[in-house]
């Protein structure tokens, strides 16, 4: 008796146990659900100290992430910037300015990194920006299909251009529970998100996105935009200007990118490719959304949604793409360094597209200097003493042979693909450039430093031969010389 009633109240306890612990994880999951917010990306400054002498002694803990070898050569500058009214250049010539002072060999071990007196006889250098256009950014209305998981992964991206603007987002997903959720926090980041369910497949509910956009149009709207969720755009104000200087949103008009590969236009034919972004005017959508027009290119099999848009004009209109060369598909596969020409180019890039899936480019983090230096800034290009180049977000690149002028002018082919598979769309082409006359710092992180500025960290690396394995069994790679760091300080 004794034995069973134990028994009883053993299990009545086991039982409330479970019940407490699926209570628990239901109300978790609702009041704590995975938020699309981001957090900003800013650290805390740490304002250097001087000991009496020129030095300034600095905490440069944050390179230990970098996995530096042993000893690197390590220098930085300051940089405030100077706003103006004018065109953005492909170029800035400062043949008479050093970027960067001469390197200063450090240790990598943590602890040498605490405490670091650094030795610069530069002052601050002043660059000049030019401010971005005034825009009406209620013309646009932009419509992204893609699923609800993937949007964390978009809303970095568009938390740079987005946010807090008369610009409308229009999201078609298949169904999810999720959908309310992810709008209301898109909401919550300043964008002025509507997400609906469609059962339409991928394509046609890209397609539809267009009669989703002419229907909830406004009377300032003049553009509906198809785009992807991961095209991305450095200056909204930059692209309205510059679709309101050379188009006119009260013809039929629809401009789009042309693929920068030549094997894909083989591929696919001539059509706008929806990664660089496809802009429909107003008149030319309301054709399109007639319901005749509409239920026949709703019927089109084509399975994708560039496509079907292409296919939809070809058989019910006259109109035809007009392709503008600052709209960048980027069709190319590779690493991280398959399209340092195309970056390092210095032309203006409008839309960009494939960065976190054909090859890998952290667009949200190299756009960050814009919080210092404003949108135009991005990618911007100077040419300094010593024939270095800075490629605003992007590299520093030195030429110890020098380079001329004329061949900056044009785009080193740095892809997979041969060069004449691009001259179509990003001609002028130079060939690429041995190691012995390039030597690269790439962007490897991008930080805010609270109420100071931004801090752009680009890092040269050696090579790395296999050393055996540590006692984890992982392999050791042992760098063949010494890495490389600039580290640009863009103050507020």
């Amino acid at each position: 008796m004794v034995i069973a009633k134990i028994k009883r109240n053993a299990y009545l306890s086991v039982a409330l146990c479970v019940l407490a612990v699926i209570w628990i994880y239901h109300f978790l999951s609702i009041y704590h659900q995975p938020t699309l917010l981001q957090a900003p990306k800013t650290i805390p400054y740490t304002v250097p100290y001087a000991d009496g002498s020129r030095d300034q002694f600095h905490d440069l803990s944050h390179l230990v992430k970098y996995e530096l070898s042993p000893s690197f050569g390590y220098s930085r500058r300051i940089i405030k910037t100077r706003p103006f009214f004018g065109a953005r250049e492909e170029l800035t010539i400062l043949n008479d300015t050093k970027l960067f002072d001469e390197m200063q060999m450090l240790s990598a071990e943590p602890e040498d990194l605490q405490n670091v007196a650094l030795k610069s006889t530069l002052p601050p250098l002043t660059l000049s920006v030019p401010t971005s256009p005034k825009v009406d950014t209620s013309i646009f209305a932009f419509g992204i299909s893609t699923n609800v998981d993937r949007l964390p992964d978009a809303v970095p991206q568009l938390q740079h251009w987005l946010p807090n603007t008369k610009s409308t987002l229009h999201i078609l997903v298949p169904p999810s529970s999720k959908i309310q959720q992810s709008q209301q926090q898109m909401r919550e980041l300043g964008i002025k998100t509507t997400i609906k369910s469609t059962n339409l497949a991928f394509a046609k509910a890209y397609f539809a996105l267009i009669k989703e956009l002419y229907d909830t149009r406004t009377p300032q709207t003049k553009w509906l935009v198809l785009i992807d969720d991961d095209t991305f755009v450095p200056s909204l104000p930059a692209l309205i200007a510059h679709l309101n200087k050379l188009y006119d949103a009260s013809d039929e008009l629809v401009i789009g990118a042309m693929s920068d590969n030549i094997q894909q236009m083989k591929n696919f034919g001539l059509i706008p490719f929806g990664g660089g972004g496809i802009f429909i005017s107003v008149p030319l959508a309301a054709k399109l959304t007639d319901p005749r027009v509409w239920k026949a290119c709703m019927e089109l099999p084509n399975d994708q949604g560039d496509q079907i848009v292409n296919e939809c004009l070809r058989a019910h209109s006259t109109i035809r793409t007009t392709y503008d060369l600052n709209l960048h598909q980027m069709d190319f596969h590779g690493d991280a360094s398959v399209l340092d020409g195309y970056y390092e180019s210095g032309r203006q890039m409008l839309t960009v597209h494939h960065w976190r899936s054909w090859y890998n480019v952290d667009m949200p983090a190299l756009a960050y200097v814009s919080k210092a230096c404003g949108d135009e800034g991005i990618l911007m290009r100077w040419l300094f003493a010593d024939d270095i180049v800075l490629s605003n977000g992007y590299s520093v690149v030195e030429y110890p042979n020098g380079i001329e002028i004329a061949e900056l002018a044009k785009v080193e082919h740095t892809w997979n693909e041969p060069p004449d598979l691009a001259l179509h769309r990003i001609g002028p082409i130079r060939e690429r450039m041995g190691k012995g006359d390039k030597s690269t710092y790439r962007m490897l992180d991008t930080e805010i430093l609270e109420g100071y500025g931004v801090r752009q960290t680009y890092v040269r690396r050696v090579e790395r031969l296999e050393k055996g394995k540590d006692e984890k069994g992982r392999l050791r790679m042992e760098a063949v010389g010494e890495d490389g760091v600039v580290e640009l300080i863009w103050v507020f």
